[in-house]
């Protein structure tokens, strides 16, 4: 018997929990609460905690909730939460495991991410998880045209963020406004951009660009 406990600060929230998992033979709910600290700092008989948070769930919330935990006291923690993003804190948590799922996952798949989190296997979303890789991927990539540039073309890039026109950076370089050119394409073929204002916005968000 994989003895659960239901989080949530909604009560609505929570008695869609509870009827949707006291179906399960293999479950039992022993309790319920509002928020973490209800459950963390009492409950020592706690498998799973499913928690379903409203607000916004950040590093610091996860992290300050689970450092009260008991060295002895490790359930695993199932987070139903619509921001695939909160996983990469997950990991840092202080539980034997951890989960994700969507708030609009079918009673299967709660009963199932269960099952397997009392077994210590990580739970997650598989459309959630090949977007997080493919974000992974993106950022690498990002980070390697970043690298690629050349001490001048991030001169050129910084004087286009001062909305310098060709002819003057030509000028305050001190190159020919064919030099210019040349260096506004590479930069363009490096980070992946077509105009100056698209290579600006994206050289401020890489801080690149200082104003």
């Amino acid at each position: 018997m994989i003895k659960i406990a239901i989080v949530s600060p909604a009560i609505a929230i929570r008695a869609g929990m509870r009827a949707l998992l006291s179906e399960a033979a293999q479950i039992n709910i022993i309790t319920e609460a509002a928020n973490l600290d209800e459950i963390l700092t009492t409950s020592t008989e706690v498998d799973v905690v499913v928690w379903a948070p409203v607000s916004q769930v950040d590093q610091s919330t996860l992290l300050d909730a689970f450092r009260r935990l008991e060295e002895n006291v490790q359930p695993a923690l199932l987070l139903v939460y619509n921001d695939p993003r909160v996983m990469e804190y997950l990991p840092q948590l202080p539980v034997r495991a951890w989960g994700l799922l969507d708030p609009e996952s079918s009673q299967e798949e709660l009963m199932a991410g269960i099952q397997a989190l009392s077994e210590g296997l990580a739970v997650m979303n598989p459309a959630w998880l090949d977007q997080h890789f493919k974000r992974l991927a993106m950022d690498e990539t990002d980070d390697d045209m970043i690298e690629s540039l050349t001490t001048r073309e991030m001169e050129v890039l910084q004087l286009l963020a001062y909305g310098l026109t060709n002819k003057q950076i030509a000028a305050r370089l001190k190159i020919s406004t064919h030099t210019v050119k040349f260096h506004i394409s590479a930069i363009y073929n490096k980070l992946g951009t077509t105009n100056r204002v698209e290579t600006v916005n994206l050289g401020l968000k890489k801080g690149l660009i200082v104003l």
